[in-house]
């Protein structure tokens, strides 16, 4: 490493040399000036580094292991481009070549974390960060604006789908290693309270619209003395998403339940809407868990029903539905749940309004103790995880005219969900990976 000395040494060059060369009037023309002069700089220093690889330095003699399980021959020495952050270099390295699986082989590329295309490691983990925060478009533009980096779209998608291939691959090690191995799941955090919250977004893949389902899980924390919160804080939120089954979704998120800690966690609290498969899944991965069904989709049942008893726009309808609103979340389901059994329905749609509302508020009853929740500083509803659904998944794989296939939502996905988690240094190693 360099010392802090040399770079003031460095840094004090730098300086005589623009004040005795350069002559602006603007901060906008020394700022335009400088970053060129920086970015020149930068190309220059990496053309010295490439001129410091020694070819002699690469080769591992005659023979070298191929990935097939075969050997591969020494073959020369062979030059190659390389795409950094700093500039394009050509260096110039030990090459083998295996005749059983007629693939080349550069063990200095694997080692610098290179694959066959031009981009280091360095260009693929920005950009892939990039792809999961913006369309290919803004990339392309932003890249070009700031680093004088030109990244095609098309790259750009090959760059994603590799890294979302590989963070897909990289969960699913763990997933299948604990389901079908029965592998160890080492958790990454832990806290006393952990909440798992689950609700399903929609995006456009493969010529029609699907469930992307999301979930997000997070440590709940008492809030600080000084807070005016009553209720838990979130904390070291990770997300998961994905099109895919409500069996392999459960898995997916029970293995990120287990990464942060859900087996060595005082409590457990899993927090969801009215669908059936959250709660199935709940039931076969978080088994004595605190359900909790999301108090304001609760209430949107109240609202549905006193439009269907009531009227729509009617004083009655208002009052009904506030006061039942209220009863639930103060003193549980009990006032609510006698209200729809002593009710006569009068035409038919109240009858099935009835029907439907009545069967929803029986089937969760046990998931609306809401008071008792409240008491003990737990969330009761799932803003956390709708706003995932829009920021995850809405944000990005939304916008005006969007169209995806399944694999390229996933990639995005895979990456967006590895960047909100504050894992970019899980993408910055797998952007190593040969």
């Amino acid at each position: 490493m360099v010392s802090q000395e040399s770079i003031k040494d460095l840094q004090n060059v730098a300086g005589s040399w623009f004040r005795e060369n350069v002559c602006v009037a603007t901060i906008d023309d020394a700022e335009e000036l400088i970053l060129e002069l920086s970015r020149r700089l930068s190309e220059a220093m990496m053309g010295a580094f490439a001129e410091q690889v020694d070819p002699r330095s690469t080769h591992e003699g005659a023979r070298v292991e191929c990935g097939c399980g075969n050997e591969a021959e020494f073959h020369g020495y062979r030059g190659r481009w390389v795409r950094t952050l700093c500039g394009d270099i050509r260096v110039t390295r030990a090459y083998y070549h295996c005749e059983s699986c007629h693939s080349g082989i550069s063990p200095w590329d694997k080692r610098q974390g290179l694959s066959e295309r031009i981009w280091s490691p360095g260009v693929k983990a920005l950009v892939g960060e990039l792809c999961a925060r913006l369309t290919y478009t803004e990339v392309s533009r932003l890249l070009e604006r700031v680093l004088c980096l030109s990244v095609e779209e098309s790259s750009q998608q090959d760059i994603v789908s590799d890294l979302g291939t590989r963070l897909r691959a990289e969960e699913s090690k763990v997933i299948e290693g604990y389901f079908e191995q029965d592998e160890e799941i080492v958790p990454e955090t832990s806290s006393d309270r952990l909440y798992v919250c689950v609700d399903a977004a929609k995006a456009h893949t493969d010529g029609a619209w699907h469930d992307i389902k999301t979930g997000v899980v997070f440590a709940g924390v008492e809030p600080d003395a000084s807070s005016n919160r009553e209720i838990d804080e979130m904390i070291q939120a990770c997300y998961v998403a994905a099109q895919e089954s409500s069996e392999q979704f459960g898995k997916r998120l029970y293995a990120r339940a287990a990464l942060s800690g859900m087996e060595v966690s005082k409590e457990v609290v899993v927090l969801g809407d009215g669908a059936d498969w959250i709660w199935n899944q709940a039931a076969m991965h978080f088994a004595g868990s605190v359900e909790i069904l999301d108090y304001y989709h609760a209430c949107e049942h109240i609202w549905s029903f006193a439009t269907a008893r009531y009227g729509e726009g009617s004083a009655a309808r208002k009052r009904w539905a506030q006061t039942q609103c209220r009863k639930l979340k103060t003193n549980g389901p009990a006032s609510l749940l006698r209200s729809l059994r002593r009710y006569k329905p009068k035409t038919s749609e109240q009858a099935e309004a009835h029907r439907l509302e009545l069967s929803y508020f029986e089937s969760h009853r046990h998931r609306m103790s809401y008071p008792k929740y409240r008491a003990k500083g737990m969330m009761i509803g799932s803003g956390p995880v709708e706003s995932a659904c829009k920021v995850v998944v809405g944000q990005r794989l939304k916008q005006s005219g969007m169209r995806w296939t399944e694999a390229g939502a996933d990639n995005i996905l895979a990456l967006r969900t590895a960047l909100m988690s504050g894992q970019t240094q899980r993408i910055q190693r797998l952007a190593r990976a040969a």
